[in-house]
């Protein structure tokens, strides 16, 4: 078979935990997989394994930096070349920092990386998307701590890790929202996987930096393979053909309370993400 007899989906934040089995099972299901990733060796190990198990026709990549606009520009460029269509997307990539960072553009890291990032990209790819393909967006419940400040998606004055993970997971469940409803016509789904505590790089939360944290969420922990399971019936589930703007945990839709699907900074989040798309469209 030729690699165009493989329906095609590509995952984000392929070499991390919950990246890695969402890969590997939609490979075992019969799709043609490309990772996306920050070029590193771990990330180059993990795509030469699965190169030589499935071979060249099964497995591309795409290396990536979701806190550089322009690193996203440029892999849409060598994406939208190599490509002819895209069946799935899974925008898995995300960060929970330490430290106060900022992007080259001036963004609060958490909102580039975990929102803004992942949501460009997926804008710019959508010529590669037709009637039935979807998007899934990993998402957290953090957002339903989270808030949006007046000056997103800018630094906020005293830097919280916590605060602006829940705030950039908000943000990014609010344009899911609005790209499931701009895009419901013409047939491409957007929806969202809480994958729950998951245990993987992204969650190190030690006793003498996080006390609390790692007393609460520590004992609720689950395996990357629990956490992909989600995300992994988003993609290839055949009963949800149509489904679109839900968040799903454990394999089921779950209700979205109206200060979520009714937030007042909606339009100031999408609008913001407008201007972006249409300064490097």
């Amino acid at each position: 078979m030729n690699s165009s007899d493989f329906p095609v989906a590509l995952v984000t934040g392929a070499n991390g935990g919950i990246g890695k089995v969402i890969c590997k099972e939609l490979l075992s299901s019969g799709y043609r997989v490309i990772l996306s990733f920050r070029k590193s060796e771990r990330a180059v190990a993990f795509y030469n394994s699965l190169l030589q198990e499935y071979g060249a026709e099964r497995i591309g990549c795409l290396e990536m930096d979701l806190s550089s606009v322009t690193s996203i520009t440029e892999a849409v460029c060598v994406l939208m070349e190599k490509e002819q269509r895209l069946d799935v997307l899974v925008n898995n990539a995300g960060m929970l920092g330490y430290n106060m960072q900022v992007s080259a553009e001036g963004y609060e890291m958490h909102n580039m990386v975990n929102c803004l990032g992942p949501m460009l990209f997926t804008r710019l790819v959508k010529p590669l998307m037709h009637r039935g393909s979807r998007v899934v967006t990993t998402v957290s419940l953090a957002l339903y701590y989270g808030s949006i400040p007046e000056n997103f998606p800018y630094p906020h004055a005293r830097f919280n890790r916590f605060r602006q993970y829940a705030c950039s997971k908000l943000a990014l469940t609010l344009l899911c929202l609005r790209l499931a409803e701009l895009w419901k016509e013409e047939g491409i789904t957007v929806n969202m996987a809480d994958p729950g505590i998951v245990d993987t790089p992204i969650l190190k939360l030690h006793k003498w930096i996080d006390p609390v944290a790692d007393a609460v969420f520590r004992p609720f922990t689950r395996t990357p393979e629990k956490g992909a399971d989600t995300s992994i019936f988003l993609s290839s589930d055949l009963s949800l053909r149509g489904a679109t703007g839900g968040l799903y945990k454990n394999k089921k839709a779950g209700t979205l309370p109206e200060k979520i699907t009714d937030h007042p900074y909606t339009d100031k989040v999408w609008c913001f993400l407008a201007d972006l798309y249409s300064s490097v469209n």
